[in-house]
């Protein structure tokens, strides 16, 4: 049997390879485009939405600080990331691991996290993909607050990611989809409604306090035209295939033994968010947006691959 130290020990590696894999591969070779980003978002002169998005960059920048003071700019700025690279993995694995742990038992949750660390290196695209892996995270994280009935933690999950990414507050609609009788449940809907209400203040505040302009800001997202983007370019198709079919081919096997809180959420906020609204607004090249995807389909393929890893030899439904 695998113990608690073993798995550690596994997040942890897995975490170190794949930040040493992006740092060297992804930061190091990109490094003026990530400092021109990552300098006007400090200095509140980038555009919607990266203005908003200022998690990582304001945290890496207390590293940079410091490193400063005795590293060239070059080496202060690259190891400060390297750093946040390795916490932020470090915190989406091991959250992913408290989500699939519900049901599966060390070995299960194992080969979970090494299903999805190998798919994080194809996934990426681009230079500035931490705020993405934090969304991936913090969404495992609020997953396992929902099915774990521990729903007053997802407001500090909700607020830690206002400052990241405006994509976490699909969180409260994954709570409300993923149990039929939430529709008929008064306190869901109240809970809902304290939800939404926290992620507005929050969010409100820091536009305010980054001096957003609602229609400059609106303009800017309908410029990029995405979905004509993805019509006229359609080499994704490729990439979403060899990384979607086959867990979705499992995970829709045997799919009525399978846990409530997926196998809803597969059926209505994937679809809706993650495939039309993602090919209407945004880039379908750029899966890594998209890794709450795995988030739901490695768990529920692994039901069928790994029936004998689950807790008590059977699905908690």
């Amino acid at each position: 049997m695998l113990s608690k130290t073993k798995l550690n020990f596994i997040i942890f590696f897995v975490a170190l390879v794949i930040s040493y894999y992006v740092t060297l591969r992804v930061d190091a070779p990109n490094y003026e485009d990530k400092l021109i980003r990552h300098t006007s978002i400090i200095t509140n002169t980038i555009e919607h939405p990266y203005k908003y998005r200022v998690l990582n960059p304001f945290i890496t920048q207390g590293y940079i600080y410091i490193f400063n003071l005795v590293l060239p700019r070059r080496a202060s700025f690259l190891l400060a990331y390297a750093i946040e690279n390795l916490i932020i993995f470090l915190f989406l694995f091991y959250s992913f691991s408290k989500f699939v742990g519900v049901w599966f038992d060390k070995t299960g949750v194992t080969i979970a996290l090494l299903l999805f660390a190998m798919l994080i290196p194809i996934s990426l695209t681009g230079y500035d993909t931490l705020g993405d892996i934090t969304t991936a995270g913090l969404m495992s994280l609020g997953f396992y607050f929902i099915v774990a009935d521990k729903v007053k933690y997802l407001f500090s999950v909700l607020i830690v990611g206002a400052f990241n990414e405006l994509q976490i507050i699909l969180l409260v609609l994954f709570y409300f989809a993923g149990k039929k009788g939430n529709l008929k449940s008064g306190k869901v809907w109240l809970n809902m409604i304290y939800l939404f209400i926290t992620f507005t203040v929050v969010y409100v505040l820091i536009y305010v306090l980054r001096s957003g302009v609602p229609g400059t800001d609106r303009s800017t997202w309908l410029e990029r035209q995405d979905m004509l983007f993805n019509i006229h370019n359609p080499n994704f198709l490729l990439l979403w295939f060899i990384m979607i079919v086959p867990l979705l081919y499992f995970a829709l096997k045997e799919l009525k033994t399978k846990p409530e809180f997926l196998k809803r959420n597969l059926f209505t906020i994937l679809p809706l968010f993650y495939v039309l609204a993602f090919f209407l607004i945004a880039r379908m090249r750029e899966i890594d947006k998209a890794l709450t995807i795995f988030v739901i389909l490695i768990p529920l393929s692994l039901f069928t691959l790994l029936p004998q890893h689950l807790k008590q030899n059977k699905a908690e439904v």
